[in-house]
């Protein structure tokens, strides 16, 4: 993992400054040594560590680093490798509570941690992926399990099926939006027009919820994105995902996207009778990875919704 920031939590300064030297020669970034538990549970709402790499003796502290970690494990999700001296059974044991990511005995060399900290990150990396994957899973079938049955009852009650069913659309969307964590999830359908570059219009989108039927983007008086090339349309043809930071697309791609906020996105297609019938846009306002986990599940959402589409 690239640039990952650690915080070093160690109550002898020297040892903290040579451990901080010897992580940022490895390519990390050190943000903070705190040289206390209590500095350190402050430090890690400020700094945000990818990872903690804890002594378990602080002196002058209320809190050994076990039970800091365990307060950190109650409330973040950032694995944590303990450094000891100490490697009596009793020390291991309540070590073992805090289900750390590793545990290294003092002294050990540059390789034994450049290890233990690329195994703990990966596996770190793994266990989110799998987490936002289930997430996604879970919304998408909730949802739309739940549609239907509100589809049914509705309709007991003489509503309007068109009406229902937009507004159903777009609550499905909005429960994967707050899976994903994603600013908007927006439905485009491609315009008939395929001349040229082509285009796709807005059909459904989570951002703005109504009671009315579909939303659109709020503000911005256009609802339609023209393609700047048919590489685009070709790689979603082909059932590719398209994902990463708005501002490595195309020029009308990224001036839509940009014109509405958006940092980054991932473009998933909605494939009908063996053609290309849209894309679902998954967008969020700053930066960020779209791993392979949440792609792959996202691919399962919209072939759901693209069966539900007319």
């Amino acid at each position: 993992m690239e640039n990952a920031s650690i915080m070093v939590v160690e109550d002898e300064l020297i040892v903290a400054e040579g451990l901080k030297m010897t992580l940022t020669g490895m390519g990390y970034t050190v943000p903070r040594t705190a040289g206390s538990s209590e500095e350190a549970l402050v430090d890690i709402d400020e700094c945000a560590p990818d990872l903690i790499l804890m002594d378990i003796v602080l002196e002058g502290s209320g809190m050994d680093g076990v039970e800091t970690a365990r307060r950190i494990r109650a409330r973040y999700d950032i694995p944590v490798i303990f450094v000891t001296a100490y490697a009596d059974d009793e020390t291991l044991e309540r070590v073992k509570t805090t289900e750390p990511s590793a545990y290294l005995l003092k002294p050990f060399n540059e390789r034994e941690l450049h290890s233990a900290i690329e195994l703990a990150l990966h596996r770190h990396r793994v266990g989110l992926d799998e987490k936002k994957r289930r997430a996604i899973q879970f919304a998408t079938s909730f949802a739309v399990e739940w549609f239907l049955r509100y589809l049914r009852d509705s309709r007991r009650e003489g509503e309007n099926p068109d009406r229902l069913w937009n507004k159903g659309i777009v609550e499905i969307l909005d429960h994967i939006r707050l899976a994903v964590d994603a600013r908007s999830v927006t439905v485009f359908h491609m315009d008939p027009d395929m001349e040229g570059a082509g285009s796709a219009s807005v059909r459904y989108d989570s951002a703005g919820l109504g009671s009315s039927g579909p939303a659109v983007y709020a503000g911005t008086g256009a609802d339609s994105l023209r393609f700047t090339t048919p590489l685009w349309r070709s790689l979603l043809a082909e059932g590719n995902a398209i994902a990463g930071e708005v501002r490595m697309l195309p020029d009308e791609e990224r001036k839509y996207f940009e014109g509405r906020g958006v940092a980054s996105v991932a473009i998933l297609p909605i494939v009908k009778d063996n053609g290309l019938w849209g894309f679902i846009s998954y967008t969020d306002a700053t930066t960020r990875d779209w791993s392979d986990g949440e792609i792959e599940a996202l691919m399962f959402t919209g072939d759901i919704i693209g069966a539900m589409m007319d």
